[in-house]
């Protein structure tokens, strides 16, 4: 338990502390705010000197001039501006008494440098129009009337001197609003190369993700019998399909759609459905199914699926002071959902020693530093060419949940490769020692069964000798010797029964090519005769020319054949008939014993092959006839079933496969 305990400690300390140098590397290496343009002392933005192969990008962070519920026209001089960066304020609610998002504002900047430059705006929530030295140069949606439409909007600037940038916004839909994320500003060249970097990174995780939900639904739809896999393999495809979702809003961005609020709902429900996804997998691996603890995490989870998706579209327009309180709920959720989840799996671990489990482990600790790294360093953090902290901490959670289902499954192929390769020496070996004690119990059943026919023939003779000697017996002496002689009859009659099934059972099938044509005309012309003197018409039908040849026992299937006919004759009217039929069908032979009998009740068609199932009015027979011929067809591979009809006769069918190495 210490060695398990200690495993878990550093597989934790070891996650977490990775997750923590990947996000310090992202903040310190690939964050806007460190690679910001420089602002003079007058609140100029300065720019450095553009060359057409530059690579070099600045972020327009610093020296802004906002002003709050006014829409300003280009050159008109007004009062109430705020000196702000950007990412200061993600929404109009800063500036609102009753912290409405809603609003509208405008942003000004002074450009200082000279050359030809491209200006990369970010999503603008959710309308705006974008002025160049007093040029309308690009914008989204529409102001007035107020028309949603957020996409990047990419501006060329030629700058001679000073440039000034006035951006005018509006937001009555979204919970964020205005100039969220700092502007870019560069060479085209620089431009273009941000973009492609940025795009192949969104469309890496974007297409990993797709291949993953593919591949988790081919599997999930592989294992048919192991529930529990089922269910792991299609949270798996749910939670990648909704990573997938989640992750391609910068090409919707990039190129725009006519569509705001439904979009924004889309990207927080699939946000919410991974983390569900999350929660029923764990709950797989530790929680008894449909406990109360499963239900309730289960219910919570679902609830916010529905609420991420709902509350943008129908709630946070009509309470837009709840906008705030509805950030923190999510994030909180996200947070305490994440350790939970932790905990549960370190629990699992340390009771089951279950090795496949481990991977969740780090896959949720790099969740949920991200989501403490995001709430650090919001507003001084924003990924410039890769993903925010969340969207790494959820891409890979998403590749130790697939590594975990992948070596689930690797280990499940294995044992079924395992097994598949030892079953038929398996399978083997447990024959030969069913059927070696099942000829040794059948042996001793017919040795048990000869031995006792001699005390029995004994006790015959003696009762016989006493009865004709006929000393002083009385009546009730000679009722006595009379019981004795009638028990040991019955008791005789038993015991060749059992000698004949046993003889019958114990006897291998010794298989060779057999012409079905001349065994049947052999029986024919055999036992014609005495079936003539029992006043009964015996007919037979073999195909014409045809040779028909199967693989068996001669002997044993000349017995099926007499078992047939013979309890034909004993349920034949005299004048009646019995007839014997052979032909073929595709790879099988067919045998039909008909006779015009009395047929049998329907009742009884079911148990006419049972062991000791008899139907004879004078009780003659002990009902193994039948049964005996049913089980050496099925010892040659082959089948027979009856068909009856009671006052008209019956039909025996046999099938046999049919030999194919002698057409």
């Amino acid at each position: 338990m210490k060695k398990i305990v200690s495993r878990l400690t550093i597989l934790t300390l070891s996650a977490f502390l990775a997750a923590a140098a990947l996000f310090f590397i992202l903040y310190r290496y690939d964050n806007k705010y460190i690679t910001r343009a420089s602002v003079s002392q007058d609140g100029v933005v300065i720019l450095p000197g553009s060359q057409e192969d530059s690579d070099h990008i600045s972020w327009l962070v610093e020296g802004w001039e906002f002003f709050p519920d006014q829409i300003i026209e280009p050159g008109e001089t007004v009062s109430g501006s705020v000196s702000m960066y950007i990412g200061q304020y993600f929404r109009f609610s800063s500036f609102h008494s009753d912290n409405s998002p809603f609003g509208e504002g405008t942003y000004r900047l002074t450009l200082h440098g000279t050359g030809d430059y491209t200006l990369l705006l970010p999503e603008v929530f959710s309308a705006c129009k974008v002025y160049i030295n007093g040029v309308l140069a690009a914008s989204a949606g529409s102001l007035s009337p107020y028309s949603p439409y957020v996409r990047d909007l990419i501006v060329p600037i030629e700058a001679k001197g000073d440039t000034e940038i006035l951006i005018q916004v509006s937001n009555y839909t979204h919970y964020y609003s205005g100039i969220t994320y700092p502007p870019a500003i560069g060479s085209p060249r620089a431009v273009s190369l941000l973009l492609s970097s940025r795009m192949l990174f969104y469309g890496f995780l974007c297409f990993t993700s797709l291949a993953l939900a593919l591949f988790s639904s081919v599997v999930w739809l592989g294992f048919k019998k192991d529930q529990k896999a089922i269910a792991q393999n299609r949270w798996l495809g749910i939670a990648a399909f909704s990573f997938a979702l989640h992750i391609c809003y910068p090409f919707v961005r990039l190129f725009g759609l006519p569509v705001t609020e439904p979009l924004y709902a889309l990207e927080d429900a699939s946000a919410s459905m991974l983390l569900l996804c999350t929660v029923k997998t764990v709950s797989l691996l530790c929680l008894k199914k449909n406990s109360r603890t499963d239900c309730l995490l289960t219910g919570i989870s679902a609830g916010f699926v529905i609420i991420s998706a709902v509350f943008p579209l129908a709630v946070l327009p009509r309470l837009p002071g709840f906008v705030p309180v509805y950030g923190q709920i999510v994030f909180w959720y996200k947070a305490m959902v994440s350790v939970f989840m932790i905990f549960l799996l370190l629990k699992n671990c340390l009771r089951t020693s279950e090795k496949h489990s481990a991977p969740l482990i780090p896959g949720l600790v790099f969740f949920f530093v991200s989501l403490g790294a995001h709430a650090l360093t919001l507003g001084h953090f924003e990924p410039a060419r890769f993903g925010w902290f969340e969207e790494w901490g959820s891409f890979i959670l998403i590749l130790l949940f697939a590594f975990r289902m992948a070596a689930v499954n690797i280990s499940v192929i294995r044992e079924n490769n395992y097994l598949n390769t030892h079953l038929q020496e398996e399978v083997a070996h447990k024959t030969a020692a069913l059927t070696t004690l099942l000829d040794e119990r059948r042996m001793l059943l017919a040795s048990f069964a000869h031995d006792l026919k001699t005390p029995l023939t004994s006790i015959t003779t003696f009762t016989r000798l006493v009865e004709l000697d006929n000393t002083g017996l009385d009546d009730e002496s000679r009722l006595y010797l009379d019981t004795i002689r009638r028990k040991t009859g019955e008791m005789k009659q038993q015991l060749d029964m059992l000698h004949e099934f046993t003889s019958q059972d114990v006897s291998a099938v010794s298989l060779e090519s057999i012409n079905l044509c001349d065994l049947i005309m052999e029986f024919y012309e055999i036992n014609k005769p005495d079936i003539d003197v029992a006043g009964l018409n015996f007919e037979l039908s073999l195909p014409r020319g045809a040779q028909l040849y199967i693989l068996g026992d001669r002997e044993k299937l000349m017995s099926v054949l007499q078992n047939l006919v013979y309890n034909a004759v004993s349920f034949t009217p005299v004048n009646g008939t019995i007839r014997i039929s052979l032909h073929r069908d595709r790879s099988r032979a067919v045998i039909s014993v008909a006779d015009t009998g009395s047929g049998i009740a329907k009742e009884d068609l079911s148990n006419i092959f049972n062991c000791f199932f008899t139907r004879r009015k004078d009780n003659s027979g002990e009902g193994l006839g039948l049964y005996i011929a049913k089980s050496i067809v099925m010892e040659h591979g082959g089948d027979i079933r009856v068909s009856s009809t009671p006052g008209e006769g019956s039909v025996f069918t046999l099938w046999l496969p049919v030999d194919e190495q002698k057409r």
